[in-house]
Formats: structure tokens, sequence, C-alpha cells
């Protein structure tokens, strides 16, 4: 089969895509530059009517302007081209975190401990940069990312951590004012406090929470069957440490990830600085330590793993959060409605992003799950009824197995 001919935009020459949003399309492109041809991501606004689209393309492209980090993907070019707005970036070769764990589950299981500790330290990292990053007359931008996910995190060659897409990001250079009850982000990352209309940089540090939990256990921690219950898990569902679902991890973690999934932001990690340091005294302890060429060793080697049963972990039951309970009980005032359209929306730009990646990452339950359809709540007289109900029921069968024995 012949190559396919490369597209020329301009001075790029435009090869295979390599991704997809609700805006934009991501191309692997050649830029002709005079001092030669440089590899780039070419992020391509998608032909559109819409001003809010256009306006946030073009508030990315001035706030990757200011975000000069090892840990993020530098910007080199933007503009305007045949009336299609355009945004060169650096071209990072890699598997995204979403591709990572997806990967590990049906071949080794969780990340490694000192993997994961290493990539979110640098996560950490690139979040502090952004945070606290000023513009040239020294005033603070309030840069926040608002979709810290592992489809936006990338392992390059050398073992550096990409943080990429900053298409949804708030901050004090761009235009957009977003209107109350729009939610910008994915559901299973969203900060609860967003989700009841508050927002600040501490949104950030509840998703690198989530990712570290999931590249701990294999599991998606709040995944529900459809965006409200995913917003109801995310406001109720009570969040189990990460070693209930591998043994392995130390209770030092443990602490570190369940502090950034503190539901109260006043007791969540207060600085994505404050997080990273507490991260770099667990990588202190014996056993922890690994650098970036041991990160991307790990890597290779896995990705070589060919995919079959990937190890057991301890079972995990997923405590439901339906909407059958709240029509039961009552609304709370620290519930979402019950109809989250009328209260919690996703913007134009933001629809179609969350539900493609709702889309391509809900999973069944892992082997060793059990996936509950009742409406029911775990109430301490529920748990007393099921536990007599077993009792009883094991006596009964015991009864029959003796008399059939005797």
């Amino acid at each position: 089969m012949a190559p396919v001919e490369p597209e020329r935009f301009g001075s790029y020459l435009v090869y295979e895509q390599i991704g997809r949003g609700g805006m934009a399309t991501v191309h692997r492109a050649e830029w002709e530059t005079p001092r030669g041809v440089k590899q780039v991501a070419l992020k391509r606004l998608v032909p559109t009517m819409q001003r809010e689209l256009v306006s946030l393309f073009l508030d990315e492209a001035r706030l990757l302007k200011h975000l000069q980090h090892p840990n993020i993907a530098a910007t080199w070019d933007s503009g305007r081209l045949f009336g299609r707005y355009f945004i060169a970036m650096e071209y990072v070769r890699g598997p995204t975190l979403k591709e990572l764990v997806e990967h590990c589950a049906v071949t080794v299981g969780p990340v490694p401990q000192p993997i994961t500790l290493n990539l979110a330290a640098q996560l950490c990292d690139a979040l502090d940069h952004a945070h606290n990053l000023c513009d040239p007359q020294g005033r603070p931008l309030g840069i926040i990312h608002r979709d810290v996910t592992p489809a936006n995190i990338i392992i390059s060659e050398t073992g550096l951590l990409k943080l990429i897409d900053f298409g949804l990001a708030k901050a004090q250079v761009t235009s957009e004012h977003t209107a109350v009850g729009v939610i910008k982000g994915k559901y299973g990352y969203v900060a609860p406090e967003y989700l009841g209309g508050k927002l600040d940089h501490r949104a950030d540090l509840w998703a690198v929470g989530i990712i570290m939990y999931e590249l701990l256990t294999n599991r998606r921690l709040f995944d529900g069957p459809d965006a409200f219950q995913t917003m109801m898990r995310v406001r109720q569902l009570p969040i189990p440490r990460p070693s209930l679902a591998n043994p392995g991890v130390t209770q030092a973690l443990d602490q570190i990830v369940l502090t950034a999934l503190e539901r109260d932001p006043r007791r969540r990690w207060q600085s994505a600085a404050a997080m990273r340091d507490g991260i770099r005294a667990v990588i202190a302890q014996p056993g922890n330590a690994i650098d970036n060429q041991g990160v991307i060793d790990w890597l290779r080697g896995v990705l070589q793993q060919k995919r079959g049963r990937a190890p057991k972990l301890t079972p995990m039951v997923p405590m439901p959060i339906l909407a059958a309970a709240l029509a039961e009980t009552g609304p709370r005032a620290d519930w979402v409605a019950v109809d989250p359209a009328a209260v919690v929306r996703l913007d134009p730009a933001a629809a179609a992003v969350a539900a493609e990646e709702e889309a391509t990452t809900a999973t069944p339950p892992l082997v060793g799950e059990f996936a509950w359809t009742l409406p029911m709540t775990w109430t301490r007289p529920v748990i007393v009824w099921l536990a007599c109900a077993s009792a009883i029921a094991l006596l009964i069968l015991g009864s029959i197995i003796w008399k059939i024995v005797a």
C-alpha cells in the first residue's frame, strides 16, 4: 500500500492524526523552519460557527505562551492559516497514563509504588509551575488546569512526564467567563466543590489523588453508569484507601492519596508544592526511589508484555450511590439536584470531550468485583440485616448437609 501523501498547511507538512477532542484535532506534523525541520504536534480547531469554541481555542494559545516547564509540553507557534486556527506544540513520543493503565490492567496489574510516586511528583511539579505563574508584570495568572486526567498526561521516551491540553484551563488571561452551573472537565475527575460552584487550584490536586489511586489499583474510582451517577459518587461515595485493593501500598502512600481526596478543600493539600514535598518524603523511604531512566526501563518492559489475565487484587465492592436512594430519602443540602442538567452542565466545548472520554474509558468490573444494581444504601441496619440473613442461610444449609450425611 502506497504511503499517504502529507497535507500541506502553510509551513507544515501534516501527517497522521494522533488525537481528537471536543473542539480540535491533533496531527503529527513537520515544521519547516530556517534551522531545519522540527517534529510538532499540530492542534487545529475544527471548522465551527460557535464563537465559544473559537474563544476557548484562542485562550489556550494565549495561555500556553506563558507555560515553560520541563513537565509541560512546550508551545512553538500559533496563529491562523486558511481560516483555521492552530497551535504547534512539542511532539511527545510515548504513551498516555490512560493507555498505560489500560495496558497494565491486562498484563502486569497495578503500577508499582515507586513508579507512581515518581510520576505523581513530576505532575505536581507541572501544576506548581502553572498555579504560581505570573505575567511579565508580576501579576498572578491564576491558572487552573481543570482537566487533569490520565488522557492528558504523557510519559516521554526519556521518562519525563508531560502535562498537555490546557484547552479547558481557567486563568486571568483568558477571555471566557464560565456561566453559573457550567462544569468544564470530565465528571470522574471533577472536584466535589466544583459541582457546588466553587473552584480554585486545589481542584487540580483532587484529580492528582484520583490518578494516583487508579495507578495503584487499576480501578476507576468514581465511574458510574451515567454522568449523574458519577457525580453522585464524587459527592457521596466513601473513598477507600488504595491499600484495600492493593496490599502492597504503604500506609504513608495511603495518606498522601487520601489527603488529596479530602472532599473539604481546606483539609486537602493546599498547594501542588506541598503535595510534591509529601510525595518526596515517601520517596525517601527505603525501596521507593527510582529515577526517570528507571521509569522508562520499566515502561519498556511493560509495553512488551502480552495481553492476558492481570494479577488478581483484593476484591472490592463498589458502594452504590443511586438516584433511587435520593428519591426515597429526599434531597440533602450537600447533594446535587436530581436533574443534573438543570444545575450542572458541560459547556459546548467540554461536552464532546466528556462524552468521548466516558465512552472510551467506561469499563466493566474487574474479576473478583461485584457490581450492585439494587437501589441499596449501606446503612448500619442494612448491614446488620444482611449479616443475620447470611447467618440464618448458613445454618439452614448446614442442617440440610448434616441430614444428608447422617
